[in-house]
């Protein structure tokens, strides 16, 4: 009898034929080619994979742990409200008043909180950046700036005895938090006409000394140094920082070679584009309000100057001590009204009219002094994310309206626009005297009536950098 052999022979030929084609296919070259090409892509990986060694990913942990249980310490501290009391207490010698200027408010300020947490999912990798706090997750998106934890202690002190917001969004704004902003502002614009105490009583020791921040690109590098060549003379005491906005390679190497204290800073285009791709068009300066925080973020307390401004004094000691309260302080320019010269869809993205802001002086975004505090938290966080915006910073399709203008046209000051409107929800409007008004808390001029500095526009030096030598 024959055995049932052919189910098992099938298959032994079937393996047989795919042994051969195996050994047709993979001859001894292919094999030494596969070889390498893993040899290679194990290297590769190694070489890309190099800084995972445990001890140093344990240190990276351990910063990241620390870091956290110094925060957790830092928010369960006891608030300490004696400044904040002291200012709530002051008398101000000016009899209140009310007209229509705008002014905060708990339904402002609520429906301004309720937008801007609606952008902090779109933004968040630039606000992670930037360390921009999210008011949905404060507790871990409060960073120190240059280190400060006391001061970082005592903005979310402020933060928390003024406000409160849920996980889902929904804010609570308590009325005292419009008590302390009507304090603040009196007693800033008080500044005008009457000396403060803490302007004689405060030692120069304890004023964080500010940076100069500039931002330039290669168009303007000229202007750059005829600037710099009044911060020299000036400010020479001070550190200096660059903001690079497009200067070619030898320009960079120009500045450091002839400025020992400055830093250039590359502009984090790269980081934002993705998010915000108009912020590459220099003309909208969009850009501007992100070099002042990152300066903030970085340096504590800064003087931010344009190209355009020379310095003519370095006496800024009672505008920095103001600005230990207030935290941002600019210029305003009297007789010229914000919606002159701002778009009436910035205005709409604020859920504002421009008729509002009537008899509201524009003020110069050229040149600012920023402290970080509670204010300048919340001012900067809102203009950033207005900047972010086109809609906001630089609309289009729109018109600017202005009742002392006989018509309406496209005037627009992008980042002053913005700024003006921001700052309005923090501070209250000065006092008017029939058609002019006295300086806003905010106005430098409020802390020291003399001319800090002067703009002067297409005026460069373009040897300062190449002949000078400090």
């Amino acid at each position: 009898m024959i055995r049932p052999t052919r189910r098992v022979g099938q298959q032994a030929s079937l393996w047989l034929l795919f042994a051969l084609r195996i050994k047709k296919c993979f001859r001894l070259r292919y094999l030494l080619i596969t070889l390498i090409i893993l040899i290679l892509l194990t290297y590769l990986r190694l070489i890309n994979h190099a800084p995972v060694d445990p001890s140093i990913l344990n240190d990276a942990l351990s910063d990241h742990r620390q870091q956290k249980n110094s925060l957790d310490k830092l928010h369960s501290l006891k608030c300490n409200f004696d400044e904040t009391e002291s200012l709530l207490r002051y008398k101000s010698p000016r009899s209140s008043h009310t007209d229509s200027r705008p002014r905060p408010t708990i339904e402002r300020l609520r429906k301004l909180f309720q937008m801007l947490i609606s952008y902090e999912d779109k933004f968040r990798r630039v606000f992670d950046h930037l360390q921009i706090f999210r008011f949905t997750d404060m507790h871990n998106t409060l960073r120190p700036y240059a280190n400060d934890t006391q001061r970082l202690h005592n903005i979310y002190c402020l933060l928390q005895r003024y406000t409160t917001i849920s996980d889902s969004g929904h804010i609570d704004i308590q009325s005292s938090f419009i008590n302390y902003l009507s304090q603040v502002s009196s007693y800033l614009a008080d500044g005008f006409d009457n000396q403060h105490l803490s302007w004689n009583t405060t030692s120069i020791d304890e004023i964080r000394k500010p940076v100069i921040v500039l931002g330039s690109n290669v168009h303007f590098f000229n202007m750059l140094q005829a600037s710099m060549r009044t911060i020299d003379k000036f400010l020479k005491d001070h550190n200096v920082v660059i903001y690079d906005l497009g200067f070619t390679a030898n320009q960079v190497d120009m500045i450091t070679a002839n400025c020992k204290r400055c830093t250039v800073i590359k502009f984090p285009f790269e980081e934002i584009k993705s998010v915000a791709g108009h912020v590459q068009n220099l003309a909208n300066f969009a850009w501007k309000p992100i070099i002042i925080h990152d300066a903030v973020r970085r340096f504590g307390s800064i003087i931010y100057g344009d190209t355009s401004v020379r310095y003519n004094t370095s006496h800024f000691t009672r505008l920095l001590i103001d600005n230990e309260i207030r935290g941002f302080s600019c210029r305003e320019l009297p007789g010229h009204y914000l919606p002159c010269y701002t778009l009436e869809k910035t205005f709409t993205w604020f859920n504002e009219t421009p008729s509002t802001f009537d008899n509201v002086y524009i003020a110069e975004a050229g040149f600012v002094a920023v402290t970080d505090n509670f204010l300048s938290r919340l001012v900067l966080k809102t203009w950033v994310t207005c900047a972010l915006d086109p809609e906001c910073i630089a609309p289009t399709q729109s018109k600017s309206v202005c009742k002392h203008r006989s018509s309406a046209g496209n005037v627009h000051r992008y980042d002053q626009s913005a700024m003006v409107v921001v700052l309005s929800f923090y501070f209250f409007p000065s006092s008017r005297n029939g058609s002019t008004s006295n300086p806003a808390p905010y106005d430098m001029y409020a802390s020291i009536q003399g001319k800090l500095a002067e703009v002067r526009r297409g005026e460069g030096d373009p040897t300062y950098f190449t002949v000078h030598k400090p």
